[in-house]
Order: C-alpha cells, then structure tokens, then sequence
C-alpha cells in the first residue's frame, strides 16, 4: 500500500463554546481557523497545515479517560499556561512525566471536561524545577498498573 492513513481532523463537544475557544487558543496556544456555519456554536483551530481541531457546543457525555495528544512546540509553556488555568488532570493516568523515548508527558482537562494529552519532542529542554512534586513523577517510565489491577475509577 504506497499511501497511509492521516489524521484529518479531531472533534471534541463543549458545554460552552467561548470558555472551549479560550482555553484551545491561550491556554494550549492553537490557532482558530475559518469555521463553516453547521447550524450549531462551532470552531476550527490549526494544528498544522494538514490537521485541525474541530469543536462543536453540543450536548453529550464525556469519558474520563479516552483522550488525543498533541505534541506541543514549547511544553513548559503549555505547562505554566495549563498549571495557571488549574487544568492539569494528573488522576486519568498518573502526573506529569518523562517518558522513555525522552518526551514528556502531561494531561489536561478543558473547560467542558474532555482530556487532552500534552508531550514534548524528545528530549526537548525541560525545567524539571517548575514541577510541583505533586504534579510530577520523578521516575522515567510510562503510567503503569500492577497486572489484573483495577483503573480508579472517577
């Protein structure tokens, strides 16, 4: 197969639309785009110039666990922006870590609920000293549980 599959685009539903708009814009740094009239509160943000964002104020139930990642350009940015706006969310899958590829990892909560992974590129430079220890996960490693361990559940 010469071609691959790609991702488009990623939908996520809010309660409120304009807290949604702030926190994708200033708090995780995205770039709202043109937005087609869907007959519903909507907006587009750029991720690259291939993949978007779409987010609709639609009502609907969110799960705790299932999430995207994006890989942010400058991470302890993202970081301080999300620690600021109280919406690191260090119960789904563990706190903020470095992973053994050398990313680091973190996840956040919109304003509406829906759970968002944040990594860096490998290796990126990272001020560890920002990291509150409750926050952070001072062993290299990946979110494990014992095997046959039950998740928490919320």
């Amino acid at each position: 197969m010469s071609e691959c599959f790609r991702i488009h685009h990623v939908n996520v539903l809010v309660d409120q639309l304009e807290p949604a708009i702030r926190f994708y814009r200033d708090v995780l740094g995205l770039e709202p785009i043109a937005t087609p009239e869907q007959g519903f509160p909507s907006q587009f943000f750029r991720f690259n110039d291939d993949q978007q964002l779409h987010m609709n104020e639609v009502e609907d139930q969110r799960p705790f666990r299932a999430h995207f990642c994006v890989v942010a350009p400058d991470f302890m940015a993202v970081f301080r922006r999300s620690q600021a706006a109280g919406a690191i969310d260090v119960r789904p899958w563990g706190r903020i870590r470095r992973l053994p590829s050398g990313a680091m990892q973190m996840f956040v909560r919109d304003p509406s609920g829906n759970l968002i992974e944040v990594a860096s590129a490998p290796h990126a430079p990272i001020d560890s000293s920002a990291f509150d220890e409750s926050l952070f996960e001072p062993a290299v490693g990946n979110f494990t549980v014992p095997r046959g361990a039950q998740l928490e559940r919320r």
